[in-house]
């Protein structure tokens, strides 16, 4: 009997038949709000991954008491220059929503398709300090203020505090992946948020992690101030394929091609490596 994975509630099962490509992003600090008008309220029981509900109402009643309490704003990381984000922190729930698509925005975002909409054989999930994981298409949530450093009442750090309820989805996740005909997780989130939640490689699933690099003159180093822009160019192109890889070496010719030649992408082990040359 062909096994199906329970593990992703609200998403496509992955079957040896079904072969579906995840891919792990980060969040954004900058964000959209939604239209007051279009944007329902949140509803936290239409999310997809519903395990994660009681961590998400626990999560969100900690931002309330913060936003409520002394220094609101340097707890929550609200800069000087927009105070009315404590105020809508109190609120969240009456806030409007969107799919997380159109509400993350910055330089990772600014890389992919406006109005992008589901593609079959891959799913993207958003690492979220507010909500844990969001569906990048099927979700709809608020414009929040809450990053993994931010320190909460009665939780202490949010990347901390997620860390110890993520760490059970992280094994069905790449157990369900293991089963798919596209054994394969791009991870495309920075280093704070791959503590959060860790996904590694074993038992029939390879993580990809992908790492942006400067050539220049034989050497290479790490990009980092810019390496939300290769991370979104990467995941543009994976939307962008017929049909998802099923192999890493798959992954490396695609995304080669698919960025035309301006960047060379190899394969490091788990690393999957942008090479930006600079003469």
């Amino acid at each position: 009997m062909r096994k199906v994975s329970p593990a992703l509630p609200g998403l496509p099962p992955r079957t040896a038949e079904n072969g579906r490509m995840l891919i792990m992003l980060p969040p954004s600090e900058t964000k959209t709000r939604p239209s007051e008008v279009d944007g329902a309220p949140l509803d936290l029981d239409a999310m997809c991954m519903p395990q994660l509900g009681e961590a998400r109402r626990t999560m969100l009643r900690a931002a309330r008491r913060t936003a409520a309490g002394p220094e609101a704003a340097a707890h929550l990381g609200v800069p000087a220059s927009a105070p009315e984000l404590v105020g809508r922190m109190l609120h969240l729930e009456q806030e409007p929503t969107a799919p997380p698509l159109t509400v993350y925005s910055g330089v990772l975002y600014d890389q992919l398709a406006p109005d992008l909409v589901p593609v079959q054989g891959r799913d993207v999930l958003i690492q979220s300090a507010l909500f844990g994981l969001v569906d990048a298409f099927r979700d709809r949530i608020p414009a929040y203020r809450l990053s993994s450093g931010s320190s909460l009442s009665r939780l202490g750090k949010a990347g901390s505090w997620w860390g110890k309820q993520l760490r059970p989805l992280a094994s069905e996740l790449c157990a369900a992946q293991a089963r798919s005909a596209s054994p394969l997780v791009i991870d495309c989130r920075s280093g704070g948020y791959r503590s959060m939640m860790s996904l590694r490689s074993g038992d029939g699933v390879r993580v990809l992690e992908v790492a942006p690099v400067q050539e220049r003159a034989g050497v290479r180093k790490v990009i980092s101030h810019d390496a939300k822009r290769y991370r979104g160019l990467v995941t543009q192109v994976l939307l962008d394929l017929d049909r998802a890889p099923t192999t890493a070496e798959d992954v490396v010719e695609a995304v080669g091609e698919g960025l035309d030649g301006q960047l060379r992408v190899e394969l490091d082990g788990d690393r999957l490596l942008v090479v930006d040359h600079v003469s």
